[in-house]
């Protein structure tokens, strides 16, 4: 309900260009593909943050984007502070038989800071297998 009523007192672009608001439920899994570039849209299982979170993953690029369930530390030489969502993240990885490289977590402090599959291992307590 919130989506359809109307934002006067900040208004926003949406708000501002009258155009109407498409919601789209997301499953365990959904794929969007424009024919060139697919992106897949996972329901991150066993979350201990949400049990909403989702991740997108793009298999050509090997790239995830995702925000709370890994937040590495605002620069690479820091150590991400051990957390179980790390490991739920990469469990849900493995169980999916994803082909990971790179993480762009788009949460505080990391921010888009793109960081390897190996730093999220590191901070799981796993050894690259590089």
């Amino acid at each position: 309900r919130v989506l359809f009523r109307s934002h006067t007192l900040a208004p926003d672009k949406l708000s501002q260009n009258h155009a109407k608001v498409k919601v789209e439920y997301v499953g365990d899994k959904r794929v969007l593909t424009d024919g060139v570039h697919t992106v897949e849209i996972h329901k991150t299982q066993g979350s201990v943050h949400n049990e909403g979170l989702l991740f997108a993953y793009l298999p050509k690029e090997k790239v995830v984007i995702e925000a709370d369930s890994f937040n590495p530390p605002a620069t690479a030489d820091a150590a991400a502070p051990p957390n179980p969502a790390n490991a739920n993240l990469l469990d849900n990885f493995n169980r999916l038989k994803l082909d990971v490289e790179t993480l762009v977590p788009v949460h505080y402090p990391a921010d888009g800071r793109k960081v390897s599959i190996d730093e999220l291992k590191k901070a799981v307590g796993q050894r690259s297998t590089n």
